[in-house]
């Protein structure tokens, strides 16, 4: 399995992470991925000294931490990680397999 931090650019010192509401991030899915829909995380590229920033939606955490019954923190956590995973260039399908392996 290739390790994350051999997929993270040498030059990148900075990671953005933004809590927005699921109106805002339902507007980004829209204007960037074509999806009318608000969704969990959304994460974009930007290769400089700033490798990307991701955007959660702190009301979907809110659901989906009640849903998991786990604290919003807990999930706020899970979708950070998650949104490193893409930018590192994971497929879900990669992610799956990872998640399957931690969890042995």
């Amino acid at each position: 399995m290739h390790k994350i931090k051999d997929r993270v650019p040498d030059n990148a010192v900075a990671l953005n992470i933004i809590l927005v509401c699921d109106d805002y991030i339902h507007k980004l899915n829209k204007q960037f991925l074509n999806k009318d829909r608000p969704t969990d995380v959304l994460s974009f590229l930007i290769q400089d000294k700033v490798w990307g920033e991701i955007y959660i939606s702190r009301d979907r955490a809110r659901v989906q931490a009640r849903q998991e019954k786990i604290s919003i923190e807990q999930e706020i956590f899970n979708l950070i990680a998650h949104g490193i995973l893409h930018l590192a260039n994971y497929s879900h399908r990669e992610m799956k397999k990872i998640r399957r392996e931690l969890n042995r």
